[in-house]
């Protein structure tokens, strides 16, 4: 659960660091940002998001923040741009605006059941931002 007030967009700006690539293997590549930019208010779990790579335009993004189970690895935020980045390279700089909790951090049995999960959480994400009736090329705008 997030510690933020309800209807309080958080956001924030964060560099691009190396992964280890195992989102682009699995079907769902990622942008990992510097966890010690991630906000403290921010709990760890599955998040609906715009994001926006290096000025570009904002995008359906879905945020992973906290350890990786399935991996046995460390604390990580990663950010899947939906719609896939506009020139597919790595930026330089990523700003996301947390939009809702999806879910809790988890772990699976298996890298098929975790690539199930992440689907159905990028389905979510449209849902979402549906609901909310983001416009991805706008959000500043209320």
């Amino acid at each position: 659960m997030m510690i933020i007030p309800p209807h309080t967009m958080l956001s924030f700006t964060a560099p691009a660091v190396p992964g280890s690539g195992r989102g682009r293997l699995i079907g769902f590549p990622t942008v990992n940002v510097d966890v010690s930019a991630v906000p403290p208010a921010l709990a760890e779990g599955i998040y609906a998001c715009m994001a926006q790579a290096d000025g570009d335009a904002w995008q359906p993004a879905a945020m992973h923040y906290g350890p990786r189970p399935v991996f046995h690895d460390s604390r990580t935020c990663e950010v899947h741009f939906l719609d896939d980045l506009p020139d597919h390279t790595q930026p330089q700089n990523i700003t996301v605006r947390v939009l809702d909790h999806i879910r809790d951090i988890r772990d699976f049995p298996s890298t098929q059941e975790l690539q199930r999960q992440i689907d159905a959480d990028c389905r979510s994400v449209r849902a979402i931002l549906a609901q909310h009736a983001v416009r991805t090329q706008t959000p500043d705008r209320q």
